[in-house]
């Protein structure tokens, strides 16, 4: 629900649920330590904990701001088609459908607000009005309460563009979630406008000779067909590849053949190559109760319920054989289904390095690597464990080692079987007039 005109209403955290775990989680962290914020922003950030420092995150944009605890089960896709990437063509009347829970009964007014991005995520010299076209900001505000009273919370839906706001230009975006109330700021999270403006062709070739450690390697190869308006495309086009939807984690394909007058092959290095067996563990939180069979206890007394799970050994994990859907979660919008604090016993094979820590990270937290999920070692059992708040749905998610401040995501990663992997490739061209990067086309392809 969207609302031309801005007004603000009393509210506060005052649910069962949020004071139990404020407590808990008051040093969590929002994102690794490369968030890079304006002076002016970080001064504004809501609900902000100190970061695990000194980590270079790999799967989110730079300056991308992750929901504190009181937000949760956030999803950005095309209208009606939840697996979906956020992709939209300028002019179309395609729309994206946001989706996110607030934690509480209490009714709650965000402000949606957009800002404009180059290819390496930095800011554009854009200006609002130049890539907007209607309101500044919406409001978004009142929410469905849930069904569920273990606990309550409101889940707020909008969806753009809409007869308020239009967008002008293509390119990478970000949306902007801030809480009416005290202006500051709740989440961010990316999205792309593409021109359809020419013809990708992809394919992934295997390489032969393994990389390393005995994983295969993905090389993208793709063709563009030109459109008419692009006459340089040597020094106005530039390409980029991502892998299973880590925006933030994108590759500059470094091997170029204008040589054709209509078409550009453009693909990645055997060097810049990515891991062709990256593994994800599934997690189907279908139900919160033990019929579930990845669900070892489970206590529905409790608010929130706790579930814990059945215990996770290396070289066998709960993950993502071959899904040609995307990787994308699937938390419940059904208002009669609810939060459960989640616990993970894992096993690594063998010891974990002595300055090493073991972190959990995945859909069900917007890939950050946050302080209460990091892995304790449990000596009675013989397991390292930790838990997160999660809603009943779909979720991929990894154990990753952090060491010497470095994420090491394919430390415990030991099946090296056939994983589907999701690519994008994207085809930016510099606009030498209004100096931003138009986003032309876009392709995504599976291997």
């Amino acid at each position: 629900m969207y609302l031309k005109d801005s007004f603000i209403s009393k509210s506060g955290l005052s649910s069962p649920f949020i004071k139990q775990f404020t407590a808990i989680l008051i040093t969590v962290s929002v994102v690794s330590g490369c968030v890079l914020f304006e002076t002016s922003e970080r001064d504004r950030i809501g609900d902000s904990r100190p970061a695990v420092s000194g980590i270079d995150n790999l799967f989110n944009p730079p300056g991308q701001v992750i929901a504190g605890v009181s937000v949760s089960s956030i999803q950005l896709y095309k209208y009606e088609n939840p697996l979906s990437a956020p992709f939209f063509e300028l002019g179309s009347d395609h729309q994206l459908q946001l989706r996110f829970d607030h934690i509480g009964s209490e009714s709650r007014q965000f402000r949606v607000t957009f800002t404009h991005h180059n290819p390496d995520w930095t800011r554009s010299s854009l200006s609002s009005d130049q890539f907007l076209d209607g309101l500044q900001n919406i409001t978004v505000s009142g929410g469905d309460l849930s069904q569920n009273s273990q606990p309550y919370y409101r889940q707020f839906s909008f969806r753009f563009p809409n007869r308020d706001v239009n967008f002008r230009v293509s390119g990478n975006y970000m949306l902007r979630v801030e809480d009416s109330l005290t202006g500051n700021l709740v989440f961010t999270i990316p999205f792309f406008v593409t021109e359809n403006k020419g013809s990708v062709r992809s394919s992934v070739e295997e390489l032969t000779v393994p990389r390393q450690n005995l994983r295969t390697s993905h090389r993208p190869v793709s063709l563009y067909r030109l459109p008419e308006e692009v006459d340089q495309p040597q020094f106005d086009l530039r390409f980029h590849y991502v892998q299973n939807r880590f925006w933030g984690r994108f590759r500059i394909a470094d091997e170029l053949d204008f040589s054709s007058p209509d078409e550009v092959q453009f693909e990645l290095s055997r060097q810049r190559s990515f891991t062709g067996d990256y593994e994800f563990r599934i997690l189907n939180l279908d139900g919160l109760s033990q019929l579930n069979p990845q669900v070892s206890e489970a206590d529905l007394t409790r608010s929130p319920p706790k579930v814990i799970l059945e215990d996770e050994a290396e070289g066998f994990p709960r993950f993502l054989s071959d899904d040609r859907r995307g990787r994308a979660s699937l938390p419940a919008t059904d208002p009669n289904r609810g939060y459960a604090e989640v616990l993970f016993r894992f096993d690594p094979d063998g010891d974990i390095p002595e300055d090493g820590k073991v972190y959990l990270t995945g859909d069900f937290n917007n890939w950050s690597i946050r302080s209460e999920q990091k892995l304790e070692y449990n000596q009675r059992i013989d397991r390292w464990e930790t838990s997160a708040i999660m809603k009943e749905g779909r979720y991929h998610y990894k154990y990753i080692l952090i060491q010497n401040n470095r994420i090491d995501d394919l430390y415990f990663d030991q099946l090296f079987g056939r994983v589907g992997q999701e690519y994008h490739a994207l085809v930016y061209m510099r606009d030498s007039r209004n100096f931003y990067y138009r986003l032309l086309q876009t392709n995504q392809f599976f291997r």
